[in-house]
């Protein structure tokens, strides 16, 4: 015996209710002592040194500076002798 329910009700019948949710806070904050922040760029030509190593990079984060990025940008010519990298640290 199988029994077969058939309704003529769906659920997009169903009333649409929208859950219940805490409004969110928005936080507004003054602050006379904003960060400041130094950088530096470093341009290394690879025809005269090798790219910085860990040694190099070690001493640079010794003294606060971040790398945020290097790159070697492209050249008139097909390829480019130059990694430029560029650290930050906070004043």
């Amino acid at each position: 015996m199988s029994l077969w329910f058939h309704s003529a009700h769906t659920l997009a019948d169903q009333p649409q209710t929208q859950p219940f949710s805490m409004p969110i806070p928005m936080v507004y904050e003054r602050d006379a002592n904003r960060a400041q922040w130094e950088y530096r760029v470093v341009a290394v030509d690879l025809r005269e040194e090798p790219p910085l190593d860990e040694e190099r990079l070690a001493a640079l984060g010794a003294e606060g500076w971040l790398l945020a990025g290097a790159i070697q940008p492209p050249s008139a010519r097909e390829t480019s002798h130059t990694i430029i990298y560029y650290f930050v640290r906070q004043a």
